[in-house]
């Protein structure tokens, strides 16, 4: 079985670590990983002929934050373990870069692609950083949107790097930036060509070379003057610059959480500071709001992508459209977006489409929103209603028709960047959930589910909350249910 990291040590001293995990299309943090980078360390560290380390990928993405199965088994592990045992757990990762970073013998990140949560985590903790130069890549920590905090460092390490103001914003809202926004905040040191980027990685590892590691050449706010004193009231005022108002702080966590491990960990020790960090993240993994974001919202929504996916093969070539009403106006602005031939037929009835496949098989569906009067499912032709766009993404409801169309809707959806959620009907189950309260909506919810031929129930959680029909700190109706 491959390694999932492999290394090749170069004549003068650099070694090129490549994170290639096999069977997988982007590397992610796993127990296997770092297990592989305890591996590694130890090598630098006896290998008196290794002096650098360069870290890149060998998939077209860098480091894509955290596995999956590993998630899901701290959220399992919190409601029986230890606060103890969760430390240990869950602050692996961190205690390892913060060995890596100490390191005598300096890393240098590489980042060819896209890198998130524990992937920036990984290349904030190297000596230095360079990123391909593609505006397509996403450099960012993510965690807050799903009631978490980057438990790895990456509340201490970014505010030493960006200073205390840019950090907090990035952190609170977990936006990402391109390789050049990430380059002028000083996240990086340089955005460079894809193919010029491990030759540079290799010269900048190489005029390090018996440097011993330097805290203050590196962190451009080691001092953190600019971070203030922690209180309470300091908190909430802090995410109310940043947008967070007085509901949003009492309803999730994690801002309050990553406030307090950026005020209380500044100016300590990394070593020290990534242990507070640490703390903070308990908190949130033995909160159930936490629990509830990361399980509908991360774990049951990437398990919905790839179970509702359009089947192996199905490609639209071309799609031809009806009349669209007025009330339609979100179909054609969304339809505007994508990069499939379209063109308008006095053949497809008004409100339809037909979606054309690459066998030349037309897939007739009928088109409705969330907001107005979806009609009933009728016959072969499935109702595709669509949601607005939110924060964790865009759903549309597929309600009845056949299968073959309902499967042509999920290869629409799939180019419109939004999850394709097939319900029997013969109405919209969204649309019955519209405008209740969560009480009402898990009733609602419950009648749902015990339809016939009703899918998995966990994806209605994740259709109302990427909807925005449930709050996401509720984790959607069945789950807000399960917790009362």
């Amino acid at each position: 079985m491959n390694p999932p990291i492999r290394s090749t040590l170069e004549a003068d001293g650099v070694l090129l670590a490549t994170i290639d995990m096999a069977d997988r299309t982007m590397n992610v943090f796993s127990v296997e990983l770092m297990d592989a980078l305890d591996a590694l360390m130890d090598r630098v560290d006896r290998d008196a002929a290794v002096k650098s380390v360069v870290v890149t990928s060998g998939k077209p993405s860098f480091l894509a934050g955290a596995d999956l199965v590993m998630v899901r088994g701290y959220c399992d592990a919190a409601r029986s373990a230890t606060h103890a045992q969760m430390f240990e757990m869950c602050g692996r990762l961190g205690r390892q870069f913060v060995r890596l970073e100490a390191s005598p013998k300096p890393w240098v990140a590489a980042v060819n692609g896209l890198a998130l949560g524990g992937g920036l985590e990984l290349a904030m903790a190297c000596r230095a950083r360079l990123v391909a130069d593609d505006p397509r890549i996403q450099l960012g920590l993510p965690e807050v949107r799903w009631g978490l905090l980057p438990g790895a460092g990456g509340t201490q390490r970014m505010p030493r790097l960006l200073g205390f103001q840019l950090a907090m914003e990035l952190l609170l809202s977990g936006r990402s930036l391109a390789p050049a926004d990430a380059v002028q905040a000083g996240l990086f040191a340089r955005a460079l060509p894809a193919a010029q980027l491990l030759d540079e990685a290799r010269s900048t590892a190489r005029a390090l070379h018996g440097q011993a590691f330097d805290a203050a050449a590196k962190f451009r706010y080691l001092d953190q003057r600019d971070v203030p004193l922690h209180s309470e009231a300091e908190a909430r005022a802090i995410a109310a610059r940043h947008g967070v108002d007085g509901e949003q702080f009492e309803r999730y966590p994690a801002y309050s959480a990553i406030v307090d491990s950026v005020l209380l960990g500044a100016r300590q020790p990394i070593d020290a500071a990534t242990a507070l960090e640490m703390k903070q993240f308990l908190r949130l993994m033995f909160s159930p709001v936490a629990g509830c974001m990361v399980r509908t919202l991360f774990l049951e929504r990437l398990r919905a992508e790839k179970e509702l996916a359009r089947p192996e093969g199905l490609k639209l070539e071309s799609i031809g459209v009806g009349a669209l009403g007025e009330a339609l106006a979100p179909w054609r602005a969304a339809l505007a977006k994508i990069k499939v031939a379209q063109a308008a037929e006095t053949g497809v009835p008004a409100d339809m489409l037909d979606l054309v496949d690459a066998t030349g098989r037309r897939h007739r569906v009928r088109l409705a929103v969330l907001e107005g009067q979806a009609p009933g499912a009728d016959g072969d032709v499935p109702v595709c209603v669509l949601a607005p766009a939110g924060p964790y993404g865009r759903v549309i409801e597929v309600v009845g028709g056949a299968a073959h169309a309902a499967e042509a809707a999920a290869a629409l959806a799939t180019r419109m960047w939004a999850l394709p959620w097939r319900t029997p009907g013969p109405s919209s189950a969204l649309q019955r959930l519209q405008g209740l309260t969560l009480q009402a909506q898990a009733d609602a919810a419950h009648v749902i589910i015990g339809n016939a031929g009703f899918g998995d129930p966990a994806f209605l959680d994740v259709a109302a909350c990427l909807a925005g029909l449930s709050p996401a700190w509720s984790g959607g109706p069945l789950t807000w249910a399960a917790t009362q």
